[in-house]
């Protein structure tokens, strides 16, 4: 039964077409960036521009430089003529959930769980004042369990590569020696 399957295999393999590989030499790639990803930028003069893309075509790139004070966002937007380009890099990081989000939204289910089981328990014995005790209780756990989730998160973070940097486009026609 095995080796039937492995020879099954091995002539629908053979007789697939060959694939085309993926290269870093064609435009296309640098026209398929989203607008706003973080790119790194070489150019034919070995000057190193980074930011976000802003716009892709035929003739060039735009880039939103990186130098603001008040946003990653906000900075010069640079024309980059394509054949000023040596190499396009994309660096992708890992987004990481809003901690004041999470520590709010923890809080708040706690709370509404505590008041429901302080009300429930009140009904049940006929006691006031559960419901509050209850609520405020669980407003405290959800916001300790939200910080502890956070906290987990964090040293993942921690833990990890910062990023992860991918070469889009390389134009191989330069005369200068590619650097590293």
């Amino acid at each position: 039964m095995l080796r039937r399957t492995l020879t099954a295999l091995l002539i629908v393999l053979l007789a697939v077409p060959e694939l085309p590989a993926h290269s870093v030499h064609d435009w296309e790639n640098a026209k398929k960036l989203k607008r706003g990803s973080s790119v790194e930028v070489l150019l034919q003069s070995g000057e190193n521009i980074r930011g976000e893309v802003e716009d892709v075509s035929d003739a060039g790139m735009q880039i939103a430089t990186e130098g603001g004070n008040i946003e990653p966002r906000v900075g010069w937007l640079r024309d980059v003529d394509r054949a000023s380009v040596r190499r396009i890099v994309r660096i992708r990081q890992t987004k990481f959930p809003d901690s004041r989000r999470w520590m709010i939204t923890g809080a708040v289910a706690g709370g509404a769980i505590g008041l429901t089981a302080g009300a429930v328990g009140d009904i049940e014995h006929g006691n006031n004042g559960r419901w509050i005790l209850g609520g405020l209780g669980g407003a405290g756990l959800g916001f300790l369990v939200s910080c502890a989730a956070l906290a987990a998160v964090a040293t993942v973070h921690i833990a990890q590569t910062p990023r992860r940097r991918d070469v889009v486009y390389e134009d191989t026609t330069s005369i200068y020696p590619p650097r590293s």
